[in-house]
């Protein structure tokens, strides 16, 4: 397992990791461990045939490995790289184009997870319900400050990504997600 940033530049291997079901699959590996095909359609709801299609394609492009093999046939994975960027605007039109389409599932996903939180956190355990943040602000900074700023969130976030490999997890741990972007708003009509 790779914790290296691992920047995505290929088009190809952006299109292969924009799909739903391989994203739910990078994730129930990673919190798993280990995974083969019928246990991840068991947990997904979705056919054996289909997972392992998909797991040897996340395969192909390095996101999982293959663990050691079990009896018979059994064809487990583990999580092959954690860390993942990419660049919104790509040197072609392809690139870029597929970069969206990333971000857009990643974002979905995302956001998704963002409101069934905010619907459920009235009933969540107080130790999460106190210790979840949700902050925005509006700030005046140059490209270079907003470049510095999320370069900090990431320092400050990596020593915990570790932590996807089953032993490294603390008792009481539990999965969390951690979102931040920062980017320019449209000015308004006087330009401020």
């Amino acid at each position: 397992m790779s914790f290296d940033q691992r920047q995505i530049t290929d088009p190809r291997v952006m299109r292969a990791l924009a799909h739903p079901t391989r994203i739910q699959l990078m994730e129930l590996v990673a919190r798993e461990g280990e995974l083969t095909a019928t246990a991840a359609a068991e947990a997904l709801g979705l056919s054996p045939a289909n997972c392992s299609f998909h797991l040897r394609q996340l395969g192909k492009y390095g996101f999982l490995d293959e663990a050691a093999h079990g009896p018979g046939r059994t064809r487990p994975w583990r999580i092959g790289s954690v860390l993942h960027s990419w660049d919104e605007v790509g040197p072609d039109a392809v690139t870029t184009a597929a970069a969206s389409a990333l971000t857009s599932v990643v974002l979905e996903r995302d956001f998704d997870r963002l409101r069934d939180w905010l619907a459920r956190q009235s009933t969540a355990e107080p130790g999460w319900s106190k210790a979840a943040f949700l902050s925005e602000a509006l700030l005046y900074v140059t490209p270079d400050e907003l470049e510095a700023i999320g370069e900090a969130i990431v320092d400050l976030v990596r020593p915990y990504v570790e932590r996807v490999a089953p032993e490294r997890r603390p008792q009481g741990s539990a999965p969390v997600q951690v979102l931040a972007a920062g980017f320019p708003i449209r000015p308004t009509a006087t330009g401020n």
